[in-house]
């Protein structure tokens, strides 16, 4: 029942069905859209699922003796399955019904048939796609509220809160209003800081590269949001890479005029009147959150690139080293080695200079200390394995920097230069 619900939404039959019914005469109607020569050579007989030719009616007409007796039965299934593919209320309103059994009967089927059933299967491939086709009907660009709740009625029958949040992360994985819809979800019950990994997707999700959307359509999507995660959303937007600084500054203060948040609106004037020493304080606070929420290494470059392509200078690369210098060495290892690579595959203007200061501080006895962290962390990684990318490529930049400073690092590390 739960394979011909989902058969049924995508305008598929049984292919048992058609032979039971029509014959196996009657496949030449018929392409199987089940088995795949790679991926599905060898499926079960009750789970090929076919689908109507698009030269139906040309080839009824040119096999007359084909299923002879149940023409109009064959024809009116075909009717069937086109009338619910049309974008009609009727047909809606049918589709949302099937949509909704599929789903009980899914999860039914899961939770009597536990020893057998992989979770993975059901809460990450089966279970998404009903959620993503309930609430995102292409009627148009933006999502309703009401449709919301009904997911999330349906979300609520799920008990484990890990295989809730297993459908909600695998919904709109191709993009789109889809992929909003994920955010969404996650954010009407989530509670995330602004430099939050999720927070910062979504935000790109929101403003794509070389646009910059309305604050009127990322209020529309923010309204769906939890409180919380609006006043989040918001600072993140302030905050994003996807936008020139003042111009990211204004448009989440629009937002959030338009979402009548007045003290997040308020918060974010005073902060832009900043002196620069604050404003350069703020900025590095907001790395060390980063690093202190164990950000993964691209995250904290992304922001130490931001600020330093912004304000270059001296006291800049000074802050950096000491933000990066105070955390775990091997962080500082992995920051260094991402430097020189831009996001478009291109070389870092700013990475030679940078790190050419860093190799200098490094090997400078006033940093001694900071010095034998940094080589005992590369030592127990050679140890465990001599050729880590992580130790191979930041002994290469060193020296792509400062020849000397790589032996010495080297012969330190017990590695020939």
């Amino acid at each position: 029942m739960a394979r011909a619900n989902r058969g049924f939404v995508k305008g598929q039959v049984p292919r048992e069905r058609i032979v039971k019914e029509f014959g196996a005469e009657a496949l030449v109607f018929f392409k199987d859209v089940t088995t795949d020569v790679k991926f599905n050579p060898r499926p079960k007989p009750q789970e090929i699922m076919l689908a109507f030719k698009t030269d139906f009616a040309e080839l009824l007409q040119q096999n007359p003796a084909v299923a002879a007796e149940r023409r109009a039965e064959i024809q009116a299934l075909h009717q069937k399955i086109r009338l619910s593919r049309e974008n009609t209320e009727a047909a809606r309103a049918q589709k949302t019904s099937f949509l909704r059994l599929s789903f009980f009967l899914e999860l039914l089927h899961y939770y009597e048939n536990q020893s057998t059933e992989s979770p993975d299967v059901v809460f990450a491939q089966r279970l998404p796609p009903v959620i993503e086709q309930l609430v995102v009907t292409g009627e148009d660009g933006a999502l309703d509220e009401a449709k919301l709740l009904a997911a999330e009625a349906l979300l609520a029958l799920i008990i484990n809160p890990d295989h809730r949040k297993a459908v909600i992360n695998n919904i709109g994985k191709a993009g789109g209003l889809a992929r909003t819809l994920r955010y969404t979800l996650a954010f009407r019950v989530e509670k995330l800081p602004d430099h939050d990994p999720l927070t910062i997707e979504c935000v790109k999700h929101l403003i794509p590269l070389g646009q910059s959307p309305t604050a009127a359509a990322l209020a529309a999507v923010l309204r769906l949001f939890n409180p919380h995660m609006q006043q989040s959303c918001i600072r993140a937007i302030a905050a994003t890479d996807r936008l020139r600084k003042e111009d990211a500054e204004k448009l989440g203060q629009a937002v959030a005029q338009q979402l009548g948040l007045k003290e997040v609106l308020e918060r974010m004037t005073e902060q832009s009147t900043h002196s620069p020493e604050r404003e350069r304080q703020l900025a590095w606070d907001h790395i060390k959150d980063l690093i202190g929420t164990r950000a993964a290494p691209g995250e904290i470059l992304a922001a130490i690139r931001k600020r330093m392509h912004g304000r270059y200078d001296a006291d800049e690369v000074k802050a950096c080293w000491l933000v990066l210098t105070e955390a775990d060495p091997m962080i500082f290892v992995r920051v260094f080695c991402l430097f020189p690579y831009l996001p478009n595959g291109q070389t870092d203007p700013l990475a030679r200079p940078i790190l050419e200061t860093f190799v200098t501080r490094l090997t400078h006895e006033k940093y001694a200390a900071i010095y034998a962290k940094t080589i005992h962390a590369l030592r127990n990684l050679f140890k465990v394995k001599a050729d880590s990318p992580a130790l191979v490529n930041f002994i290469a930049l060193v020296k792509w920097v400062d020849n000397v400073a790589a032996e010495k690092i080297s012969k330190d590390v017990g590695k020939s230069a």
